[in-house]
């Protein structure tokens, strides 16, 4: 895995970051929010792109509008999935993007998506969650997914890719892949249902804990937990990148459910799409 430093921009009040090294890439657009340049109050403010939480209704609508805006895009064009902390990826296709359009577009039971449909804006949402972003840079197309610890110890990473080489053709050694902000390793403190729900996992050996305050209370390392998966999907080691922003230490940029303790926080939002 390579660790990158976020690239930072500032545009109608919005703060957001995106991926240097996908500049060069004109054929897509990508970016992950920050908290700032919104109209919600109290503990979503202000920039809250989740519904999730108690937020007024409105004002994420409104908040969803401006991110979108940035990238000349419109709520019409987002689909997201229900984010459910399960495995499941879907295929947004050019039929269902189209007849779903008044159904919100939220998948049912989802966390990853992928598409190579032109125009389609996917979106994740998170609040210490791992958004990963995959790029097939030959077909185009392109991928989004949402994991937590459950999510990450199932594999839905590798079901991303899987889908990615079933449904276009891509191959492991040509997706790229970049991690979001997320909880950091050393502020992500696990306990005994994680640690059980881990040693059954097929990945088992792919998830890295390091050593935590007491012995059955270590910390999981959700980035390179993810990059140990990916690996073992074939995608080449030079083509992961991570970074050091944690959320959780990061409150002033984003929103961190552990950070807040678990009461009542909003969400950030990944967004990428073809253009």
């Amino acid at each position: 895995m390579i660790t990158v430093a976020l690239g930072a921009a500032r545009k109608n009040g919005i703060t957001y970051f995106f991926f240097p090294q996908w500049e060069k890439y004109k054929f897509i657009n990508h970016g992950f929010s920050s908290r700032s340049g919104g109209v919600s109050k109290g503990p979503f403010a202000s920039l809250n792109l989740g519904y999730s939480g108690g937020d007024v209704p409105g004002a994420v609508n409104e908040n969803r509008r401006r991110f979108l805006e940035i990238f000349g895009q419109k709520l019409d064009s987002l689909v997201c999935g229900e984010q459910v902390h399960g495995t499941r990826v879907h295929l947004v296709e050019k039929s269902f993007y189209f007849a779903s359009k008044d159904q919100g577009r939220v998948i049912p039971a989802t966390d990853a998506l992928i598409t190579a449909e032109p125009g389609v804006v996917l979106g994740a949402l998170s609040a210490d969650c791992l958004i990963s972003f995959f790029l097939d840079p030959v077909t185009p197309a392109i991928g989004l997914a949402h994991a937590g610890w459950r999510g990450t110890c199932s594999g839905i990473l590798a079901g991303v890719v899987k889908s990615m080489c079933r449904f276009f053709g891509s191959k492991a050694e040509q997706l790229e892949v970049f991690m979001a902000p997320c909880i950091g390793g050393s502020c992500y403190e696990v306990g005994g249902e994680v640690l059980d729900f881990c040693a059954g996992s097929l990945w088992v050996e792919d998830i890295v804990f390091l050593p935590g305050k007491t012995p059955d209370h270590p910390f999981l390392d959700l980035q390179k937990t993810n990059f140990n998966i990916l690996k073992r999907m074939g995608i080449q080691p030079g083509k992961i990148y991570g970074n050091k922003c944690c959320t959780c230490c990061n409150q002033h940029l984003f929103y961190s459910y552990r950070g807040i303790k678990g009461r009542s926080t909003g969400r950030q939002m990944g967004i990428i799409f073809l253009r």
